[in-house]
């Protein structure tokens, strides 16, 4: 009886063992994905739409982890939503080519990324994504001065207050 017992005490704690092991490595992974894809408008940054396509644009082949046959054939994009990574928002830029596909009369079209890239919200920091990982890996970029595509309105108002 005694034998019987601690047998069926052993397989227990076996059990409960596995159990929890198992039930922490799915937590930790929720919680990874979690911290890294949360989505957000992008009302808060201070380069956004166009000036963060320029600002991209503005950097070398090499910079953007780009040949210059992939760089001519590519359309940058900018989302329409923010990205948070490791706790920080971003704005992400996207480097794509557009590919067209046939099947009999049926056409699609399918968009190939060769690079992505995130500015931050306060502007402060760029980074690439690295297309050749399979995990999210991050590449920091040097910062450069914004090309904006609009002068700021204070300083139109200065220049015809002071002219006059």
């Amino acid at each position: 009886m005694k034998k019987v017992l601690v047998l069926f005490v052993c397989i227990a704690v076996a059990l409960c063992a596995m159990s929890a092991c198992s039930k922490g490595a799915s937590d930790k992974k929720a919680k990874e994905t979690e911290s890294t894809s949360e989505v957000m408008t992008t009302d808060k940054a201070v380069i956004k739409e166009a000036d963060a396509i320029n600002l991209i644009m503005s950097y070398s082949d090499e910079e953007l982890g780009l040949t210059a046959k992939q760089r001519k054939k590519a359309s940058f994009m900018v989302a329409g939503e923010g990205t948070k990574i490791d706790g920080k928002n971003y704005i992400e830029v996207v480097a794509t080519v557009k590919k067209k596909h046939k099947d009999g009369d049926k056409v699609t079209y399918t968009f190939e990324h060769l690079g992505v890239y995130y500015i931050s919200y306060d502007g402060k920091k760029i980074i690439r994504k690295d297309m050749e990982s399979k995990e999210p890996k991050y590449i920091d970029m040097k910062i450069k001065a914004v090309p904006t595509t609009t002068a700021p309105a204070e300083e139109s108002e200065k220049e015809t207050t002071t002219k006059g």
